[in-house]
């Protein structure tokens, strides 16, 4: 499988992303992400408009759009008002917030999404067997969770260690968030082979958030 255009797009994507973090680490600052944001649609848009070999791209992109439309109140009923707790706490007070997830991770999640799925696309294109390229990507999905919570947390956002202090950790992230987003992308050829675009968004969307509450649950109650 020859390396397109707009593979190496989405490699530039996740490069500048992580790197974003990588600084953010130190500085902390919510300008920073909204830079890398900005630089990746550009590149994207410019990549859309240009080459044919886009569609998986445009497609991932919407997808990755409906999930996260989504996945944001069950995201938001986990984090915040399950036994009327707040499970995390977001550290940039200025930023907008939809409804409580700064703008600006939002947003960078959405770019993550996005190069998620396609990653996917891409390896179901190489093997005849999609769930191959379903449990490389959840391997990559956890481990990415891992290293991004590790550096995010540190200026991006706090997990409220009082409240799940008996529950498992991976790093510094409570392990049944990278667990449910892996299991989430384990069950790709579910949303993908075939399906229509808006309903694999629905599907992806409603598993990422399912599998979060049902690991928070399996781990407080368990």
């Amino acid at each position: 499988m020859a390396i397109t255009h707009t593979d190496k797009t989405v490699i530039i994507a996740s490069t500048t992303t992580f790197l974003t973090f990588l600084i953010n680490a130190k500085l902390g600052s919510i300008w920073l992400l909204y830079l890398n944001v900005l630089i990746i649609s550009g590149v994207f848009g410019f990549v859309l408009r240009r080459l044919d070999e886009s569609s998986n791209l445009s497609r991932s992109v919407i997808a990755s759009a409906i999930s996260l439309i989504i996945y944001l109140p069950l995201d938001w009923y986990i984090s915040q008002k399950v036994h009327q707790e707040h499970l995390i706490f977001y550290l940039s007070l200025n930023d907008i917030r939809v409804p409580t997830v700064p703008l600006s991770l939002l947003l960078t999640w959405l770019i993550a999404l996005s190069v998620t799925i396609y990653f996917y696309h891409r390896l179901s294109l190489k093997w005849r067997y999609p769930y191959i390229a379903a449990v490389i990507t959840a391997c990559a999905v956890f481990l990415s969770s891992v290293v991004f919570d590790r550096l995010g947390s540190a200026r991006l956002w706090n997990w409220n260690a009082s409240y799940l202090e008996n529950f498992p950790f991976v790093g510094t992230i409570p392990a049944f968030v990278p667990m449910a987003f892996s299991l989430t992308f384990l069950l790709s050829p579910y949303y993908f082979r075939g399906q229509n675009l808006i309903v694999a968004g629905l599907r992806c969307g409603l598993c990422m958030g399912a599998l979060q509450l049902f690991g928070f649950v399996l781990f407080y109650y368990f």
